[in-house]
């Protein structure tokens, strides 16, 4: 049969049928080439795929529709010039990829080598190297990459495993990749490749030809914690079968997970199983559309989120230029901050708290970014109750009001406080002042002109919703930076 990225050999199995709560069938449009290492992106809406149906490997998108789905297109750009290209691992913008590739047109370390992709205008460019702490002389491929991108896992046969080929690990720190190392607890003597990340960032599948399995590559699922695999368990039929099957990707928030599988005449196909058996921690899903708030014009945008605990920026990702579409995954146990971050913008941000026991969910949020000259924003920034002492989350916020201030030397701003309409007007009123205030200090402690910096409070006089309920209320607390200058 055909090779997976110049090495893999498999056998042909005919698939026993099974009578099983977990239904096992092939997608539209599988060939009699190989096609494998199913990619969902877009919460499952774009499949990225590996075929090598034009005689050479290469890498196809595939969209859901009402009907099924579309035929898949070779991705446009540089990403395929090479060889062999590959076994493509996404974000969950669908912004940025990382791919396998052999003697690609950009220079490489070895003979197959891990790079990274951006999207832009449709097409899939900026093609970079992951470099010599990622990549080795031998073969290195079939990455899966986190959901916010900062982790890598892959296949290499470099020396130094325990099989002949074994999974390695890469995170990205300080915006570099550490040195590659052997994925602790997943390796074995004989071989693993095609490791899945969840979205939920410790779900890991993968497949192995070691003893004990059904086929001949079978499919295993471990559990992701400070660089180490654990509770690894094989999954059964009709997920495993006497055929080899890999490449098992799950969909966040559904029931369904995509693989591959050996068919009767030896290549592979990309199957579906419903429900998912391995679906992961439930995730908390944003989406929406980033747009111009005046004209109403799509955005492509960077996608920041921030951990409001710790202060940190866990993850850029980006909204598509074309449509101003965004995802943003969000994992149980924090409490996160979005900001779309626009040349010629005003940023916005939004927060967003995610339980440890957060069941799966998909929040839609359009987001309105408004043009620095004349605009304004309501600023991400926290005080407790009847206070006006800033609390620590909402630093991240105003440091980027600072670094927007520091990038506009000629900007000056007004920032403006509000409040709800509970409690005195006059009370309010000063509430409202002291709060403004405390912004403006914090921004002119951060090495801003105090003469670019001037605040003012409203108190309960211009309220953003009628009423007095919960909602109504909270939107009318808010501070808010217009831009006067």
């Amino acid at each position: 049969m055909r090779s997976i990225l110049s090495f893999l050999l498999v056998l042909g199995y005919v698939v026993a049928a099974h009578a099983q709560a977990v239904q096992v069938s092939p997608i539209d449009h599988n060939t009699s080439a190989d096609d494998f290492a199913p990619a969902p992106t877009q919460n499952g809406r774009v499949l990225i795929i590996s075929s090598d149906k034009s005689g050479r490997q290469q890498l196809y998108g595939m969209e859901r529709t009402s009907s099924g789905w579309d035929v898949p297109v070779r991705l446009r750009g540089d990403v395929n010039d090479g060889d062999m290209v590959g076994a493509a691992s996404l974000t969950s913008d669908g912004q940025t990829m990382v791919f396998s590739a052999t003697n690609h047109d950009v220079e490489g370390h070895g003979r197959t080598d891990l790079y990274m992709a951006k999207k832009s205008g449709g097409s899939w460019n900026n093609i970079t190297n992951l470099g010599g702490t990622v990549n080795s002389q031998y073969f290195d491929s079939q990455p899966t990459l986190a959901a916010d991108g900062t982790i890598i896992i892959f296949t290499s046969d470099r020396p130094g495993g325990l099989g002949g080929t074994d999974l390695y690990i890469s995170q990205l720190v300080n915006g570099t990749w550490s040195a590659a190392r052997p994925l602790d607890g997943a390796n074995s003597p004989a071989n693993e490749m095609g490791a899945v990340l969840n979205p939920d960032g410790k779900t890991v599948t993968f497949a192995s030809d070691k003893a004990g399995g059904l086929g001949g590559f079978d499919i295993y699922v471990g559990t992701l914690s400070n660089g180490k695999l654990s509770n690894i368990r094989a999954a059964e039929a009709p997920i495993n079968s006497a055929a080899s099957e890999m490449f098992y990707a799950s969909v966040p928030n559904s029931n369904q997970a995509f693989f591959a599988r050996t068919s009767a005449s030896g290549d592979y196909d990309i199957y579906t199983a419903v429900p998912n058996p391995f679906p992961g921690d439930p995730v908390t899903t944003v989406e929406g559309v980033v747009q111009d708030i005046t004209n109403k014009q799509p955005l492509g945008a960077d996608m920041v989120v921030t951990d409001l605990t710790t202060q940190k920026v866990i993850a850029t990702l980006r909204s598509d230029d074309q449509t101003g579409e965004y995802v943003v995954t969000l994992p149980a146990g924090r409490v996160y901050s979005i900001t779309a971050k626009s040349p010629g913008y005003l940023f916005h941000s939004e927060r967003y708290q995610v339980p440890p026991n957060a069941k799966s969910q998909v929040i839609k949020k359009d987001i309105y970014l408004s043009p620095l000259k004349g605009g304004g924003a309501r600023l991400l920034v926290f005080f407790d109750f009847d206070k006006s002492e800033l609390k620590s989350e909402s630093y991240p916020e105003l440091e980027r009001v600072i670094e927007l201030l520091r990038q506009n030397p000629g900007m000056k701003v007004r920032f403006e406080g509000h409040t709800d309409d509970q409690g005195e007007a006059a009370y309010n009123q000063n509430l409202s002042e002291k709060r403004a205030k405390a912004v403006a200090d914090y921004v002119v402690s951060g090495g801003i002109t105090a003469s670019h910096v001037s605040s003012v409070g409203f108190g309960k006089t211009q309220p953003l919703m009628d009423g007095a309920s919960d909602e109504a209320r909270a939107m009318n607390r808010r501070v808010e930076m217009k831009v006067v200058q």
